[in-house]
């Protein structure tokens, strides 16, 4: 994972209910992602659109929400690309509600790449189509299922957030490879 800034979960909850929004933060921020991996962009008018059944014309936009973006964006598009942040429940919370709120990110990943005209899967490079897999197979686990989490389930789940951190910014470059800059400028 990157040095990005921590976000605070709880607080992104509240700005996302103050927007009229249904989503948790991980969904939030799963849609966000979805939307650039699917179009190689978006605007936080397009992510605020899909976050709010409500009009956000003229809405103040919560700055969780906009480190939120901010970070998403710098993240994906970065001269390093190292991984991403992700909005997930903190430590603190049981390991099934870490687990859902990764599943929510991944299902909402794929709800905004949808929405932001994503290649069918079966048009996808076999590393791409690997990553899109793992998503959709991420999203069919029941997070619930254990009963008596070990401390072999909790590095499990750090080795998916790990992997996927990695994995989607493969996705991204596979899905709009970065420009050379003596090419933009032709």
């Amino acid at each position: 994972m990157t040095d990005s800034p921590s976000f605070d979960y709880l607080r992104c909850a509240d700005a996302l209910d103050d927007l009229g929004s249904s989503l948790n933060p991980s969904e939030a921020q799963g849609v966000l992602l979805g939307l650039w991996l699917g179009a190689g962009h978006a605007t936080l008018a397009q992510w605020l659109e899909e976050l709010s059944e409500e009009p956000t014309d003229g809405l103040t936009i919560p700055a969780e929400l906009r480190q939120v973006f901010d970070a998403v964006v710098h993240e994906l598009t970065g001269a390093d690309q190292l991984g991403l942040s992700f909005l997930l429940p903190d430590e603190d919370t049981p390991l099934s509600t870490r687990l859902q709120g990764l599943i929510d990110l991944a299902q909402s990943l794929l709800y905004g790449y949808a929405r932001g005209g994503g290649s069918a899967p079966e048009q996808l490079s076999p590393e791409a189509r690997e990553v899109f897999d793992d998503l959709v197979s991420l999203c069919g686990i029941d997070a619930h299922a254990e009963q008596n989490p070990t401390e072999e389930d909790e590095q499990y789940l750090q080795e998916i957030t790990d992997y996927l951190s990695a994995a989607l910014i493969v996705l991204f470059i596979n899905r709009h490879p970065p420009v050379p800059p003596a090419a933009r400028a032709h």
